[in-house]
């Protein structure tokens, strides 16, 4: 006898589709936020009077938005405005924050390809030293027929 409600046995539990991707874009985007704060703050750092760096999302907001319009230092507190360095220094900085941000993303991106590829058939199969250590030579030779029937035929 069954139950009413079977569950449905799904061969990849992985959700609807959209979330992963969703979850990707969300993370390039934050990435870029930060990268572009942290390009002002250490642009700041060496070339200005210190280390700038905005508190609270209406200030992070702010900076960003004076970032984007050509003013950097815009939308921070006044104390913090003094220690911003020049136009040319921040957008270098930020420029180079950026580029690294990319640049480890597609290295990390290559890595994921790499070494986890979905339906790669090769994640789950032995090597040809495991499959010798494990069933020994003599077991291979009976079974060749069978795991490589393009090699040898049978005698049949």
């Amino acid at each position: 006898m069954t139950a009413p409600y079977q569950r449905r046995r799904d061969p990849q539990p992985m959700g609807q589709g959209w979330e992963a991707p969703a979850a990707a874009i969300g993370a390039i985007l934050l990435g870029l936020v930060f990268a572009a704060l942290g390009g002002l703050g250490v642009a700041s750092a060496v070339w200005g009077g210190g280390w700038v760096w905005p508190h609270g999302t209406d200030t992070i907001q702010h900076a960003l938005g004076g970032l984007a319009q050509g003013h950097p230092g815009r939308g921070l507190p006044i104390e913090q405005r003094r220690l911003v360095a020049g136009r040319g220094a921040v957008y270098g900085c930020v420029a180079v924050a950026e580029l690294l941000l990319v640049s480890l993303a597609i290295t990390g991106g290559v890595l994921i390809a790499r070494y986890r590829r979905p339906g790669d058939a090769r994640g789950g199969m032995a090597s040809r030293s495991e499959a010798t250590q494990v069933l020994g030579v003599g077991k291979l030779r009976e079974a060749k027929t069978i795991i490589r029937p393009d090699l040898y035929r049978s005698a049949k």
